[in-house]
C-alpha cells in the first residue's frame, strides 16, 4: 500500500470537478508526494467505485474505473463506455499523443495538485508541495528536520521520474541565476512546463518556486554525477562554469575546453565572476591548453597580482614555444606563434604594470584585430579596451572616444555588461583628466547601470565608482567625498585589482583633498601608505614621490620639497631646468612634463621675479601635450610671476581667464589647489578692476585646513625666512636658500623678531603658530 496524504480542501474540490466532467480518460500525472493516491481515494469515496492497480481488475461494463497504475505497467484505453481515471505517467499510456490530439484526454498535473500560498502555512519552506507541507506543519525547523525532506527528494522523488526531468531539475539546482528559457530545447521546455509550479518562469528565466525548494534539491543532488544533458542545459542557460566543471568531472576534457571557448575563454571571469573562474581553473588543474593558461593569467591580474601574472604569462609562453629556437620574446611574438588570447593578455599586462608603450604596440594591436574573427566580440572588444587606456593616458580624446564606442559595440553584442562597465569608467576617467566633470557624470551613470546588470558581486568595482564619484565632486570644488574615500576606503581599494591610471587619480586627489581639509600631516601619511605597495612599478613610485613634493610645496615646506626634488633620479633635474628654454615646448612624456612643472613651481617661490622663470612658464604653456588641468595651474603661476614682476595687466588677464574657464566647466579644483597664490592675488588691490571685475571665485577658496596664512606686517622675505626657520634651517642655510648674504639674513631676522615680539627663533616660531602665520 502507498502512503497517502491528508485531504486538502483544494483536492476535494478537484475530485468533484473531475467527477463532473465527461472526458473518457483522466490522467493524473504529477510528482510523488502531491496527493495523487489521496485524490483517487476521494474520487472513490464520492463515486462508490473501487481503486485498483491493474486495468484488468476494472469490472466489465462499469461506468467508472479508478486505476493507480504501478511503475513499469502500461494501459490502453478499452473500447466501450467505461470512463477511466488513472494515476500514471504519460509514457505508460498507449496512444497518449492520439488521445490528446482528439481531445479524449484530460490531464491533472502538478499545477492542479500543488497548494497555493494561501492554502499552505509552510509555503516558504514547502513551496506548496503537499508532502512537504504536511511535514513542515508537524516539524519545527531545524537542521535535523531539514535532512528528512532532502532524503525524501533523493530517495523517493528523483528515483520515480524520468532521466530528462532529473537533468532539468539538476541543471536548475546548479544554476546560479536560473535557466534562461530562450535557448532551451523542446524536451527541456516540456519538462519545465510539466514541473510547474514546482518551478516558475519569471522574466524569461526558470527558477524553483521558493529558495528553500532550490536548496533542498541542491542538497539532494549533491552526490549525483552531472550528466552530459545537464551540462548542455547549463551552457545553453548561460552557466558555462558549472558546465565546464561537470564535463571535466565526467572526463570530457575536449568538451570542457569547447565550453570554455564558447563561454568567454580568457574573459570567463568577466562574464561569470572571479569566483567562478577560479573554480574552473581548479577543475582544469595544470592543463597546458593556451585558453586555460590565458585565463589563469587574467585571474591573477583581476586579483591585483600583476607581478605574479607576469610570471604565469612567461611560463605559458615557454610552454607553447621553444625558447631555445628564438630566445627573444619580441621575435617570438612577431612570428605570431602565440594564440591571440595570450598576446592580448600580454598587452593588458603592460597596462596593469604601467610600462611605457613600445614601438610595436599598435602593430600588435592591428595584428590581433586582423586575426580575431568578426564574431569573437569578447576578444575584439578587449583589444580595443587595451588601446583605449593608452589613448587616454596620452591625451588623444578623439581616438579614445571612437575606440571606446567600438569596444562597447562588441561587448554589447557579446552580452558582457561587466566589460561594458569598464569602457564607461575609462571614458568617465578621460573626461575627468581633461577637466570636464560634467561630461564624466553621464558616463558614470551608464557605468553604474552596467554594473547593476552584472550577475556577480563586484566589490572592487563598486569602489571604482565611489572613487570617481568623489573625483567628480572634488573637481567641482567639493573635496569632502574624496577625503572620506581616502580615509575609509584605502585598505579595501589599493590592494585589489587596480590599473595605474585610476591608481594615479586616487593617489593625487586623495592627497590633495586631505591636504585641503585635514592638513599636510594627513596628506603625507596617505602618500606614505601607497609606498607599502612595493610591487608597483618605477613609474608609479615616481608618481608617489612627485605627489609628496607637491604636498610639501603647498604646505610651504619648500626647502624640504627642494631636497626631495634634487634626489629624484629623473631626466628633468635642477641643471636641466635652469638651462631649459624652447625645449620645454617639445616635452612629450607625461613623466617629464610633470617633473618640469614641479621644478618650475619650486622656482616660483624661490625666485618669482626671475625674468627667465617668466619666459620658461610661457614656453611650457605653449606645449601642446599639457592636459587642461595642467594648463590652468600653469596660468595661475604665470599670473603670480607677472604680478611679482610688476606686469599687473598681464596678471589680471591670466587670472581672470582661469577663473572664467574653470567656472564654465565646473572644474574649480585647479584654483583650490593653488589657493595660496590665488587668494594673495585677489587680496592685492592692484589686481582689482579690468578683466578681474566680477570674476567667479570658488566659494570655499578661503576655507579648509590649508587656508592662507595671516602674514600681518611681515614682508615676503621675512615670511620666507620664517618658513625656513620652521624647517630648522641655520642662518647659513637661510642665506643659501634665499640667495642673499649672511648680514642680509641677520637684518631680516632682526626685523622679523621685532615685528613678532620675539627674543629668538624658537619664540618667533611659537608666536607665528599661535597667530596662525604658520600652520601647526
Amino acid at each position: 500500500m502507498r502512503a497517502t496524504l491528508g485531504l486538502y480542501p483544494p483536492h476535494s474540490r478537484l475530485a468533484e470537478s473531475i467527477l463532473a466532467g465527461a472526458d473518457p480518460l483522466v490522467l493524473i500525472s504529477a510528482l510523488p508526494g502531491t496527493g495523487r493516491s489521496t485524490l483517487l481515494a476521494r474520487i472513490a469515496e464520492l463515486s462508490g467505485a473501487q481503486v485498483v492497480t491493474a486495468p484488468c481488475d476494472v469490472p466489465p461494463g462499469a461506468r467508472l474505473g479508478l486505476i493507480d497504475l504501478p511503475a513499469g505497467a502500461h494501459f490502453a484505453l478499452p473500447s466501450g463506455q467505461t470512463r477511466i481515471i488513472i494515476s500514471a505517467a504519460p509514457q505508460q499510456i498507449t496512444d497518449f499523443a492520439r488521445l490528446r490530439l482528439y481531445g479524449d484526454l484530460r490531464i491533472v498535473g502538478n499545477a492542479d495538485l500543488f497548494l497555493a500560498a494561501g492554502d499552505d502555512p509552510s509555503f516558504h519552506q514547502s513551496g506548496g508541495w503537499p508532502a512537504l507541507s504536511a511535514f513542515f506543519s508537524r516539524e519545527m525547523p531545524s537542521s535535523a528536520a531539514q535532512s528528512i525532506p532532502t532524503a525524501y527528494l533523493r530517495d523517493t522523488v528523483l528515483d520515480r521520474i524520468d532521466g530528462g526531468t532529473v537533468a532539468v531539475l539538476h541543471a536548475l539546482a546548479l544554476s546560479r541565476r536560473g535557466l534562461d528559457a530562450a535557448p532551451l530545447d523542446s524536451d527541456a521546455c516540456a519538462a519545465l512546463h510539466w514541473l510547474q509550479p514546482l518551478v516558475v518562469q519569471n522574466s524569461d528565466r526558470w527558477t524553483y518556486r521558493t529558495p528553500a525548494l532550490g536548496q533542498m534539491f541542491r542538497d539532494a543532488m549533491a552526490e549525483i554525477a552531472v550528466e552530459t544533458r545537464t551540462s548542455r542545459l547549463l551552457e545553453a542557460a548561460g552557466e558555462p562554469g558549472v558546465a565546464i566543471r561537470s564535463a571535466l568531472a565526467a572526463g570530457h576534457r575536449r568538451r570542457a575546453l569547447a565550453i570554455l571557448e564558447r563561454g568567454g575563454g580568457v574573459m570567463l571571469g568577466h562574464m561569470e565572476g572571479p569566483a567562478e573562474a577560479r573554480a574552473v581553473l581548479d577543475a582544469f588543474g595544470q592543463d597546458p591548453d593556451p585558453s586555460v593558461l590565458a585565463l589563469r593569467v587574467m585571474v591573477a591580474l583581476k586579483s591585483g597580482q600583476a607581478s605574479h601574472a607576469a610570471l604565469l604569462l612567461d611560463a605559458a609562453e615557454q610552454t607553447i614555444l621553444n625558447p631555445a629556437a628564438a630566445p627573444d620574446r619580441a621575435a617570438l611574438l612577431s612570428r605570431q606563434n602565440i594564440p591571440p588570447e595570450l598576446r592580448m593578455v600580454r598587452l593588458l599586462l603592460g597596462v596593469y604594470s604601467d610600462k611605457p608603450v613600445s614601438a610595436n604596440f599598435y602593430g600588435e594591436f592591428a595584428a590581433l584585430l586582423a586575426e580575431a574573427p568578426p564574431e569573437n566580440h569578447l576578444l575584439r572588444g578587449s583589444v580595443y579596451n587595451v588601446a583605449l587606456d593608452e589613448q587616454i593616458r596620452s591625451g588623444r580624446m578623439g581616438e579614445a572616444i571612437a575606440t571606446g564606442e567600438r569596444a562597447l559595440a562588441h561587448y554589447d553584442a557579446a552580452g558582457a555588461p561587466y566589460l561594458a562597465f569598464y569602457i564607461h569608467v575609462h571614458l568617465a576617467l578621460m573626461h575627468l583628466m581633461a577637466g570636464a566633470p560634467n561630461d564624466a557624470a553621464p558616463r558614470l551613470a551608464l557605468a553604474r547601470q552596467k554594473l547593476g546588470n552584472t550577475a556577480f558581486e563586484t566589490p572592487q568595482d563598486d569602489l571604482f565608482l565611489e572613487l570617481l564619484d568623489a573625483q567628480v565632486a572634488y573637481e567641482q570644488g567639493r573635496p569632502e567625498k574624496m577625503a572620506r574615500f581616502a580615509e575609509t576606503a584605502f585598505e579595501r581599494f589599493a590592494y585589489g585589482e587596480l590599473w595605474p591610471t585610476i591608481a594615479a587619480q586616487a593617489l593625487a586627489f586623495g592627497a590633495e583633498s586631505l591636504l585641503q581639509l585635514r592638513g599636510a600631516a594627513a596628506a603625507l601619511q596617505y602618500i606614505d601608505s601607497w609606498r607599502v605597495q612595493m610591487w608597483r612599478t618605477r613609474r608609479f613610485r615616481l608618481l608617489v614621490a612627485q605627489r609628496e613634493v607637491l604636498i610639501l610645496q603647498s604646505a610651504n615646506r619648500w626647502r624640504e620639497a627642494r631636497t626631495q626634488l634634487e634626489t629624484m633620479a629623473t631626466r628633468i633635474g635642477h641643471i636641466w631646468i635652469e638651462s631649459a628654454g624652447e625645449n620645454l615646448t617639445d616635452l612629450r612624456d607625461a613623466e617629464d612634463l610633470t617633473q618640469a612643472l614641479i621644478w618650475l613651481r619650486q622656482k616660483l617661490l624661490e625666485r618669482p621675479r626671475d625674468t627667465l622663470l617668466g619666459d620658461q612658464l610661457a614656453m611650457l604653456a605653449a606645449n601642446p601635450h599639457l592636459s587642461w588641468r595642467q594648463r590652468q595651474c600653469l596660468a595661475i603661476w604665470q599670473a603670480w610671476s607677472a604680478r611679482r614682476r610688476g606686469k599687473i595687466g598681464e596678471a589680471r588677464r591670466l587670472l581672470a581667464h582661469v577663473l572664467d574657464t574653470t567656472a564654465a566647466r565646473s572644474c574649480r579644483a585647479p584654483v583650490l589647489e593653488e589657493r595660496q597664490l590665488v587668494v594673495a592675488m585677489l587680496d592685492d588691490p592692484r589686481m582689482a578692476g579690468g578683466p578681474m571685475e566680477n570674476r567667479p571665485v570658488p566659494r570655499d577658496l578661503r576655507r579648509g585646513a590649508l587656508d592662507v596664512a595671516v602674514t600681518g606686517l611681515l614682508s615676503r622675505q621675512e615670511l620666507r625666512a620664517l618658513l625656513l626657520l620652521s624647517e630648522g634651517c641655520s642662518n647659513k642655510e637661510l642665506a643659501r636658500e634665499m640667495r642673499v648674504s649672511l648680514p642680509t639674513i641677520k637684518f631680516h631676522l632682526r626685523n622679523l623678531y621685532a615685528k613678532l615680539g620675539a627674543a629668538d627663533r624658537r619664540q618667533a616660531i611659537d608666536i607665528a603658530r599661535s597667530r596662525h602665520i604658520l600652520k601647526t
